[in-house]
């Protein structure tokens, strides 16, 4: 589908990012507002820091894509494991793989594969929806027809979530959004106050190995 083409072209000019950010969470068993730091390069290496109110970081969590290491100040211990959907949510409730975080964080819509995509206009949203299927799961995704990028995207079936792009500024000659919303089990808000697009992090950042003689833990896939 053209469309689908013109939003992954625009995708793909967004691979890197690093920014703070305001995130607020609620529902589960974590709610509040978190002041965080992000970085996040493609396809799937992910760095977020919980900062304190002193700005300090009071959790850690490094991933490369295969391998994870958490780490919490109020214990001073790494949690160190695969890098599954629930051991990536233990900083925010967002339980995606990897490559699916990053694309999020990315401001990328995660899609399924489907090669028969039907394309319809929503008048009321001022969009194009676009339906795709791929076995048991649905997925409705809203784009843009000016930006040609993803403005909401509901995934149905298991596993399902729904996710919210807006305030969409230009950043790099790319149209970004500042502010994205999950909703799954947990809503998690998160909006970026300072986006640096196309500046690659640091490789440092996505070592996903504790310092030479922390108190380390390994874990599992959570049960």
């Amino acid at each position: 589908m053209a469309l689908l083409g013109e939003v992954d072209a625009i995708d793909a000019r967004v691979a890197a990012l690093q920014s703070q950010a305001k995130v607020k969470v609620e529902g589960g068993s974590r709610k509040g507002n978190l002041t965080a730091f992000v970085a996040v390069a493609a396809p799937a290496s992910v760095h977020l820091e919980v900062l304190d109110f002193f700005g300090r970081p009071s959790a850690i969590l490094v991933s490369d894509g295969q391998r994870f290491v958490l780490f919490q100040a109020e214990t001073g211990v790494w949690l160190r494991g695969p890098a599954t959907p629930d051991n990536l949510a233990r900083i925010l409730p967002v339980a995606l793989p990897p490559e699916q975080l990053v694309a999020m964080l990315l401001g990328r819509a995660p899609r399924l594969r489907d090669d028969r995509p039907e394309l319809q206009i929503d008048v009321e949203a001022n969009a194009f929806r676009v339906d795709l299927r791929a076995g048991e799961q649905s997925q409705q995704l809203w784009v843009d027809p000016g930006l040609r990028r993803v403005v909401r995207s509901q995934l149905s079936g298991p596993g399902g979530y729904g996710v919210t792009f807006e305030d969409f500024t230009e950043v790099r000659q790319v149209p970004f959004p500042r502010k994205l919303s999950f909703s799954g089990p947990a809503r998690v808000v998160l909006e970026y106050t300072d986006p640096r697009l196309g500046e690659v992090p640091p490789e440092s950042l996505f070592r996903a190995e504790p310092p030479t003689g922390a108190r380390v833990e390994e874990v599992g896939p959570v049960q």
